[in-house]
């Protein structure tokens, strides 16, 4: 560590062990700052350049007092790409707060999901519970209450357990003797009651039944593509199906008749009242709802995370062609933005990577648009993963991945897609 930062981070926080124990003092800093406000900046750039969190929390401190160095966000996002760990969710928490953007929230789940270090899955779980929700957050929180160890399964279950507006104390939870133990079959059925009750959030009405309205029932994150649904218009609940189709209630761009008795309802009135807010809501609603269960609902893990892996999610009865398919590559989601593949498409893409094996690793169709990869002869795997966040960089790896090895979860991943075709 730069010794003018060990000296000034000594001199500010005090005994580093009790920092790392019961975390820095930043208002400590910030007085530091008001008496001395070039040489704190000047210390706290030399901590960022050393990875050290503390630094960026002490910059996050500022911003809230209104007297961070106007380059602050700037400077963060250039550190974003390279951060790891508890770096990485202390610039994304930052970066949320001083620009209201979620897209960051993305970069403190990566942390969770990763196979890092326990304490920065644990910050990260604490972070998301503070953090706003997003589908993927959601999703994350349910994966972490399976963690290995027990205290990011505890963090992760009082981040879900808050979801329900209730108390965030897992400990006097119904559930926590089972959290705690050492059995995964447990915890999964921890996560899943955890989840289920969370998923009232988007219940309820939405509209005006005298107009009209769909009476929206508890999200199933476990069966994602039916959901109950009841519809009134013009003041009389139609008769119809109870469980509708998501992907084909949300993908309405006009709710009229015709489209109504494509759904399955009848005795539809010849005309009623529709504002279109109501329209936006529902489908915002079942757009975070279907989300979470999208990032969230495995039927199938083909391969090692850690390498190179392919998690596959249930089929959809009424819309096989459309499937999630998340891809992994060295302990990374690569396909952060849209891991909904276009079952054809994605097949014939995997397949002429089987037979030709070329350079290029990972061309698989919009769903992996967002990695560039190449196979190297040695083996080893050079990839890019492009960034969406304005002003945050691409993030660059190697990892070493054996022919064979890809062509076993390529040939595997096409036979589950196409099962039964």
């Amino acid at each position: 560590m730069n010794d003018a930062w060990h000296e000034f981070r000594r001199e500010v926080f005090g005994d580093p062990y009790l920092v790392w124990h019961e975390g820095a003092d930043v208002d400590a800093l910030v007085n530091e700052h008001a008496r001395e406000p070039e040489r704190a900046e000047r210390m706290l750039r030399a901590g960022l350049g050393e990875g050290d969190h503390v630094a960026v929390e002490s910059l996050g401190a500022l911003a809230r007092a209104g007297r961070a160095p106007s380059d602050t966000a700037a400077v963060l996002r250039s550190a974003l790409p390279s951060a790891e760990g508890t770096l990485r969710v202390r610039i994304a928490q930052v970066l949320h707060e001083m620009t209201g953007d979620d897209e960051h929230v993305s970069e403190v789940v990566a942390v969770l999901e990763g196979g890092g270090h326990w304490g920065d899955r644990i910050h990260a779980a604490l972070a998301l519970a503070a953090l706003p929700s997003t589908p993927r957050s959601v999703a994350a929180l349910h994966r972490g209450v399976l963690d290995p160890e027990y205290l990011v399964r505890y963090h992760c279950g009082n981040g879900l357990l808050g979801l329900t507006g209730a108390r965030a104390d897992i400990a006097k939870h119904r559930g926590f003797t089972r959290l705690s133990g050492d059995d995964p079959v447990r915890h999964r059925a921890v996560a899943d009651e955890l989840r289920s009750a969370s998923s009232v959030r988007t219940a309820g009405v939405y509209g005006d039944r005298g107009g009209f309205a769909v009476e929206l029932g508890a999200a199933d994150h476990s069966a994602p593509h039916l959901r109950s649904a009841r519809v009134h218009a013009a003041g009389v609940r139609l008769s119809g199906p109870d469980r509708v189709h998501v992907p084909a209630l949300r993908n309405l761009d006009v709710v009229d008749r015709d489209a109504l008795e494509r759904l399955g309802f009848v005795d539809v009135p010849e005309s009623f009242a529709l504002d279109q807010s109501t329209t936006d809501e529902l489908i915002a609603a079942l757009d975070f709802d279907f989300d979470v269960a999208r990032w969230g609902v495995t039927d199938l893990l083909i391969g090692d995370r850690v390498r190179f892996a392919v998690e596959i999610g249930p089929v959809d009865p009424l819309g096989p062609r459309l499937r999630t398919c998340t891809v992994w590559l060295d302990n990374a989601v690569v396909t952060p933005f849209d891991n909904t593949a276009y079952v054809p498409a994605f097949v014939h893409s995997l397949r002429a990577d089987i037979a030709g094996r070329s350079a290029e690793f990972g061309r698989w169709g919009p769903t992996t648009e967002d990695l560039s990869a190449r196979r190297e002869p040695d083996g080893t795997v050079r990839y890019r993963l492009r960034s969406r966040i304005d002003g945050v960089g691409d993030r660059e790896g190697v990892v070493r991945l054996r022919a064979n090895e890809v062509v076993e979860v390529l040939r595997e991943t096409v036979a589950v897609l196409t099962a039964g075709q």
